[in-house]
């Protein structure tokens, strides 16, 4: 089993105090409507920690969700993904469904410029010249009861030597918007922040404990009394 991070409060802290005005900058970039900037006031939820890949510095990983319902994703020195709290395909309560149904207005052909628009906007399309060519995949729009899905799923997939690489853009095609991104490549890993905490794997965490209980043994068991 690989190692991974010990999480502790002040670990976790350290690290959405770091992320924070990266994912303020980020989500400016893209204008997205999110309140800037991003303060601990707006976390619903924050995990961080994960496995430690042998030959790899040890990464600083982080998943926020605002109260809002916006979600981002940061790894490898970057923001690898966010997600709209209006993403059709992440869609869990079917009650939900009508709202989704609309016109379409965007062609496949403006979806993918739109989704190459948003890696422009992020940085990130210099490094990613695959998207500049043809999707590898398009899906959409959907029809469910003659009624029009009007929404895209964009993907690029490809390989530099043993390294797969991955972009998957959703579209929005009523109200013009993207709703997730989501990137997998090394091409874009960069180093992390310094969190200036001391990170502790998990191993290291186990034997201080142990070394720790070996020094406050138990007594020694009384003596038995001797029948007389």
């Amino acid at each position: 089993m690989p190692d991974k991070i010990h999480v502790t409060l002040q670990y976790s802290n350290a690290v959405l105090v770091a992320l924070l005005p990266i994912f303020s900058e980020f989500a400016k970039k893209l204008d997205l409507p999110v309140p800037l900037p991003i303060t601990a006031e707006q976390v619903q939820h924050f995990a961080t920690g994960g496995p430690v890949i042998p030959g790899h510095p040890i990464d600083v990983k982080g998943y926020l969700v605002l109260t809002n319902g916006w979600r981002f994703w940061y790894s490898w020195g970057h923001v690898n993904s966010f997600e709209s709290p209006d993403d059709y395909f992440a869609l869990g309560d079917l009650d939900r469904l009508p709202s989704f149904f609309g016109e379409l207005n965007l062609s496949r052909k403006e979806a993918v410029s739109l989704a190459r628009e948003t890696l422009k906007r992020t940085g990130y399309s210099q490094k990613l010249p695959r998207t500049s060519k043809r999707p590898s995949h398009i899906d959409g729009p959907y029809k469910v009861h003659g009624k029009t899905l009007p929404y895209y799923r964009v993907e690029w997939r490809w390989k530099t030597g043993n390294s797969p690489h991955s972009v998957d853009v959703h579209v929005d095609a009523k109200h013009r918007k993207i709703t997730k991104l989501q990137i997998g490549s090394t091409n874009l890993w960069e180093q992390p922040p310094d969190i200036g905490v001391k990170v502790e794997l998990e191993s290291e965490y186990r034997k201080r404990v142990m070394e720790g209980q070996q020094m406050h043994r138990r007594d020694p068991p009384l003596e038995r009394l001797s029948p007389r």
